[in-house]
């Protein structure tokens, strides 16, 4: 059972989220939202440092799970474990991220089209350059372990493939397109994924 200063947090949350949906982070008022919260303006101040706190905190559900996946990805081997899947290893992957971002539609909204003025309005391209960093680091050491390797995959490319994977998602939310529409275009996207990263890097193997 919550508990009174529970509620008013929670209250604070939805209030916030909603005029940051409606108006865009830059825009939001924290008088509009302890309007809407039905509480006093100063007393957001009580559960939350400013507007910022109070973005962050909406979307932590989904910045977290994000980290969740990008220690996975990090583990040993993920990359040559990667293009030595199969398609339907591949589709699996790409439903699950999928299902996620349908079920946090919401969230994602707010993360990349309305947190212009925040931290967060350059996200995509820092999780890009992240996830960038990691793969091409970890392709040199498939590199250092696979002697026979004759390939020689600059960071470029890499970089615009995973741009194209998390282009898919991004577009998914700023053009509103349904999960079921996505699964019309899934094998086509999937297919050019699949059997370009291996034509691009795999097929170099003896």
């Amino acid at each position: 059972m919550q508990t009174p200063k529970e509620h008013t947090r929670r209250e604070i949350l939805n209030a916030a989220k909603e005029e940051f949906i409606q108006m865009g982070f830059e825009k939001a008022s924290m008088r509009t939202i302890a309007k809407k919260a039905k509480v006093s303006t100063s007393n957001i101040y009580n559960y939350f440092e400013n507007k910022e706190h109070l973005l962050i905190e909406i979307l932590n559900p989904v910045l977290s799970g994000l980290e969740k996946a990008f220690d996975f990805i990090s583990q040993p081997n993920y990359f040559e474990k990667r293009f030595n899947d199969s398609y339907e290893t591949w589709k699996e992957r790409f439903d699950i991220g999928l299902n996620y971002v349908d079920n946090h539609r919401d969230i994602f909204t707010l993360l990349l089209l309305k947190s212009q003025g925040s931290s967060l309005e350059d996200f995509p391209d820092t999780l890009l350059s992240r996830l960038t960093a990691l793969n091409f680091e970890q392709y040199k050491h498939f590199k250092e372990a696979n002697p026979n390797y004759k390939g020689d995959v600059s960071e470029f490319a890499i970089r615009n493939i995973l741009s194209f994977f998390l282009n898919i998602f991004v577009q998914m939310i700023r053009q509103n397109i349904s999960k079921s529409e996505m699964l019309l275009y899934e094998d086509s996207m999937l297919k050019f994924l699949h059997f370009g990263y291996k034509g691009a890097i795999a097929s170099n193997l003896n």
